[in-house]
């Protein structure tokens, strides 16, 4: 049986659509490592991601997309994710980069306990439609 309906699939695959777009726009979408950048290549977004475990401090991260008008903020679904997204929001606004989390923040309700980081977003997604 599905754990997802067709319906969320739908709403699923729309973000990402719509995700894909802003990134292909130039607009940076920020992740918190390596495999969560690969899991949204295999999810087929494109453009920029800035992974913020690059090494250095989290405010050094943050000031470095200070020449960005807009970040997408995509961390994990979990509390450390949560955490980390609130940190960027308002030390981004602080420099006068407008922070967009609404993927996120639509994303996480509609994959509830089945997925908690973006790296299994993927694979769950790929999971969910084969079935």
């Amino acid at each position: 049986m599905n754990l997802l309906t067709e319906e969320v699939l739908e709403q699923i695959d729309e973000l990402l659509s719509e995700l894909n777009r802003l990134a292909l726009d130039g607009i940076p979408i920020i992740v918190e490592g390596m495999d969560d950048e690969k899991a949204l290549r295999a999810l087929g977004i494109s453009g920029r991601v800035r992974k913020i475990s690059n090494g250095g401090s989290l405010l050094n991260f943050v000031e470095g997309l200070s020449g960005s008008k807009e970040i997408v903020i995509l961390t994990d679904f979990d509390k450390a994710g949560d955490e980390l997204a609130s940190f960027i929001i308002k030390h981004a606004k602080r420099l006068g980069v407008k922070p967009i989390s609404e993927f996120r923040d639509r994303l996480k309700p509609l994959v509830r306990r089945s997925v908690k980081d973006v790296e299994g977003l993927a694979k769950f997604l790929q999971r969910e439609r084969v079935r």
